[in-house]
Order: C-alpha cells, then structure tokens, then sequence
C-alpha cells in the first residue's frame, strides 16, 4: 500500500509538471512565411525583410507552410523550400535547438517546440522509475521505526534487564 501511494503521488506530481509545461491541449496551428522576390539579396545586405524573430516558439503538431517567391530555395533547419514554390511541414518532435537558416540574417534561429496537449502516458515511466523505489524505501522506514518503537523486538523478553547502576 504505502508502495503504491508512493508512485501515485510521484506520477501526481509529474502530471502537474508535464501540464505547467505543455499546458492544456490546442489545435494545431498553421503558420504561413510568404518569402518575397529578392529576399535573398536583402538578407546577403545584412537586412531581415521578413522580421523573423530569432526564436520561435512552436507547438508540436504545427504546420510550418514556407511560400518561397523568391530566385533562390531556402533552408530553415532541415527543412528546404525550392524557390516559386509552397512547402508545407508538420512540427513533430519535442525539443529546443539552434538551427541553421537562410532566413534570418544571423544565419540561425532557436526553435522551442513543445507538446501540443498534456499526454498522462509520458508520466507513466518517471513513476514507476522514482515511486516504486520511493515507495520501497518509505515502507523499509516504517518497519524500522516499528521496531525502534517496540522494545521487546531488541531482546529475550523472559530475561531481566539489570541495572549498571548500585
């Protein structure tokens, strides 16, 4: 029972978490960058015509749509829009990383995707992995303090304790 308790509590506790960090769930959004004729000139100026934000905070499931109008293909990470034409993608993982773009001027942006809704699966496997354990440990305790607690369980009760003093 207490072994129990224990991992219901730790997989309480990492729902919580997984909540305040993905927050409640929301449709995926489509984010369309329309990249003009003579982007690429402007930004080889050092110029960011598009106003492209170095970070870009992303939900996974978002769909990025990339309408490349301009004489030349661009990157953005790993993801590649020919020139003249419309590339669509799906945002699926979970991560913050720094990845190279022919967008920006800085030559790179951060991306910061997180997960779309709150999925109680992902708490499954920190509780199991810190509450069993946790729980184990809260019910060794507990047996211990039970004998502490109990006197007769450190000696031969039929025998009679003496006194050191005269």
């Amino acid at each position: 029972m207490v072994v129990g308790a224990a991992t219901l509590v730790v997989f309480v506790v990492c729902f919580i978490a997984l909540w305040i960090f993905a927050g409640p769930g929301r449709k995926a959004e489509r984010k369309e960058i329309v990249i003009p004729a003579g982007t690429y000139a402007l930004i080889d100026a050092g110029e960011n015509p598009l106003n492209l934000p170095a970070n870009w905070s992303l939900r996974s499931g978002d769909i990025l749509v990339f309408d490349n109008r301009d004489e030349v293909g661009h990157y953005v990470g790993p993801w590649f829009s020919p020139r003249n034409e419309i590339t669509e993608v799906i945002v699926n993982a979970s991560a913050s990383v720094t990845l190279f773009c022919s967008l920006h001027p800085d030559g790179q942006i951060n991306i910061d995707v997180t997960p779309r809704r709150s999925d109680w699966t992902l708490a499954v496997w920190p509780s199991l992995m810190v509450g069993v354990p946790f729980g184990l440990i809260l019910l060794m305790v507990r047996q211990l303090m039970r004998r502490l607690e109990d006197p007769e369980s450190f000696g031969d009760p039929d025998m009679e304790t003496t006194s050191l003093m005269p």
